[in-house]
């Protein structure tokens, strides 16, 4: 850091080059004199942090020569945090999702939802003038975090669904996996019922071969990351199954595609509840911020602009949760 000055409940500073590309959380820990991690990153959690003037939620994320930071170490917890808005122009709205908010209103009352967050956001970036509701293009599951686009004007919600009916959009998330993934492509027809009560891909059974109809064609190329040991960690069980960082691409945007494709291979996400039906090996304790929710992350997201034809790609950093995980993993330390 350079210069931070103190204010009443507030310190104040720029981000140095030796602090370019570190997280939030590090200078923030930093600037507080070596606070513990934890209190570092609560303060980002908490939106007391402000990173260009906006609340730095995700402790993980990274920081660039120049940036300016705030830390409200006293101020109140906002009831609301505000979604982080990482591209804004007329016609759309890329924002960062965090996990376990549902991206639109699934109930006629339903006011906390990304959209309503980042509509608020929105407001208070132009000044707190009406603005149209924002319009949605495409959802993410609410435990699932990640980079998302929203539309500003109906030209650009029909110039953008277009786009994500073609397959034209370019989606990549990351996810932890149980076991050792293989690198392969799943093409399946997803039904609401694959036969055991859960949504999956149809399985042809002795005098069938058609999928049903209403079934939904879902392709998604797995590629693998990293493979970690599991050494060193808890375990439910044993032998260790191991785990895998996989990237995955879409062609297709089904619901919980991904889920369903991993889980049915028999290497469902380090959290997953719904679509593990297929894995009986042993699983991770003692991580509570790993294991509450399905590790899988909306990394990168492409598009063309809908009004100016002009290609764009947003990258979204890993959520804290998922970059402590993977970093356990790498050194074989449990919480």
């Amino acid at each position: 850091m350079s210069d931070p000055t103190r204010a009443p409940a507030e310190l104040r500073a720029v981000v140095t080059p030796e602090q370019d590309g570190q997280t939030v959380a590090a200078v923030v820990r930093a600037l507080l004199g070596g606070v513990p991690w934890s209190r570092a990153r609560k303060l980002c959690t908490d939106g007391r942090v402000l990173h260009g003037g906006q609340p730095a939620l995700d402790p993980a994320r990274r920081v660039r020569r120049g940036d300016a930071l705030e830390v409200r170490a006293h101020a109140a917890r906002p009831r609301d945090p505000e979604i982080y808005l990482r591209y804004v122009d007329p016609d759309i709205v890329v924002v960062d999702k965090p996990a376990g908010l549902v991206s639109v209103p699934y109930e006629p009352d339903e006011r906390d939802t990304l959209v309503h967050r980042a509509h608020a956001a929105l407001r208070r970036r132009e000044g707190g003038r009406h603005l149209p509701p924002l319009r949605v293009v495409q959802r993410l599951d609410k435990d699932t975090s990640g980079v998302m686009v929203l539309a500003r004007t109906r030209r650009a919600e029909r110039g953008l669904g277009e786009q994500f009916r073609r397959h034209s959009v370019h989606r990549l998330y990351l996810g932890l996996a149980y076991g050792q993934v293989v690198a392969a492509t799943h093409d399946t027809w997803l039904v609401p019922d694959r036969g055991d009560g859960r949504r999956g891909s149809f399985r042809r059974r002795h005098g069938t071969s058609d999928p049903p109809e209403g079934a939904r064609r879902a392709i998604t190329h797995v590629e693998v990351r990293e493979r970690f040991t599991g050494a060193g960690m808890r375990w439910s069980g044993s032998p260790l199954p191991g785990i895998t960082l996989v990237a995955c691409t879409l062609e297709t945007g089904r619901q919980h595609q991904i889920r369903i494709h991993l889980g049915e291979q028999g290497t469902p996400l380090v959290g997953e509840k719904v679509y593990d039906r297929d894995y009986d090996g042993p699983r991770l304790q003692g991580l509570p911020e790993g294991d509450g929710r399905p590790m899988l992350h909306a990394a990168e997201l492409g598009f063309t602009h809908p009004t100016r034809d002009a290609p764009l790609r947003f990258a979204c950093d890993l959520p804290s949760d998922f970059a402590d995980l993977a970093q356990r993993l790498r050194t074989g330390s449990s919480p």
